[in-house]
């Protein structure tokens, strides 16, 4: 039986993709027309994964390789692992992206099923799995539904069903391709620990000392094992997840000043500098634009894209 995916008017901003993730811990989204919003080398503190729906194959880049991707094939991306898709347009293209946080999958995991496992890259088909037409359709049947939800409450509470389900199809097709699965390292759950305390504390103190004391750690290893892992210093990734909170924090009208002290900046001058290194705009120029609807102009942090 052919399986297609239903018209929808659903289109492609990827610009606000993690915001969704930050806030409710995953987020969805059907990319079928318009231009790839993220034609850049990203990276970001989420697991992804991605089933490919394109009438054309497409070319997808995760760090220094390149992949063939057809229709049928679901790519997954680790945390911090720099890629991009090869596309310009998404006519062509259609791919149904998932973004999800650690703790989002580790809820949904149990003792059985380790769910992170998945997404990890000592698999040995990361980071393509190749289903092919026939068993992609049990994905497309879940993303139909997904797309087609009409409920007035609810919504949601459909919508996380539609996922478990993903995750189950998931991880019964990884397993498959994968015996026994793909064990994750002392290092892996490190980062993966750190990237949780952060996020649970980003308006703390989060020196090296205090990250050093909270996982029972010396502080350089603590240092080099994240830069091993992720590619980036754990300076610049508690800086850059800061000031993502910021602008989550401007969008509700939230002062300045108080958002600095909010997002752990000690005085508003360090707020002030982090935030126009990072952006390329000052705090006050950034919330002026964002309040006049103007947002999706804004500079994409590395890990804020999704493409």
């Amino acid at each position: 039986m052919q399986h297609e995916m239903k018209p929808t008017s659903v289109s492609t901003n990827a610009a606000h993709f993690s915001n969704n993730t930050d806030q409710f811990g995953f987020d969805a989204e059907l990319h079928q027309s318009g231009k790839n919003k993220a034609p850049l080398f990203h990276f970001h503190d989420f697991y992804e994964f991605a089933i490919y729906l394109g009438k054309e194959p497409a070319r997808y880049r995760l760090l220094d390789q390149e992949y063939e991707i057809n229709f049928g094939d679901i790519v997954r991306c680790d945390l911090m692992d720099e890629h991009m898709w090869l596309v310009g347009d998404n006519e062509q293209h259609m791919r149904f992206c998932v973004g999800l946080t650690f703790n989002f999958v580790m809820s949904c995991s149990t003792k059985s099923d380790n769910l992170i496992q998945i997404f990890s890259r000592n698999g040995n088909s990361y980071p393509v799995l190749h289903l092919g037409s026939l068993d992609i359709h049990k994905y497309i049947d879940l993303i139909n539904a997904f797309q087609d939800c009409t409920l007035e409450h609810g919504k949601m509470v459909f919508q996380l069903g539609i996922l478990h389900q993903m995750l189950a199809y998931l991880q019964d097709d990884f397993l498959r391709f994968n015996s026994g699965g793909a064990p994750l390292t002392r290092q892996d759950n490190l980062v993966c620990e750190l990237i949780n305390y952060i996020n649970l504390h980003i308006g703390e103190d989060l020196s090296l000392k205090t990250l050093g004391r909270v996982t029972n750690y010396n502080p350089t290893y603590l240092s080099r094992t994240f830069k091993s892992i992720t590619r980036s210093t754990l300076k610049l990734y508690i800086d850059e997840k800061r000031i993502n909170t910021a602008t989550l924090l401007m969008g509700k009208g939230t002062p300045l000043t108080e958002i600095a002290m909010e997002v752990g900046f000690q005085n508003y001058c360090t707020f002030y500098n982090t935030f126009r290194r990072i952006m390329g705009v000052s705090p006050e120029s950034y919330a002026k634009t964002h309040s006049s609807g103007e947002s999706d102009s804004r500079r994409l942090l590395p890990w804020q894209a999704n493409g």
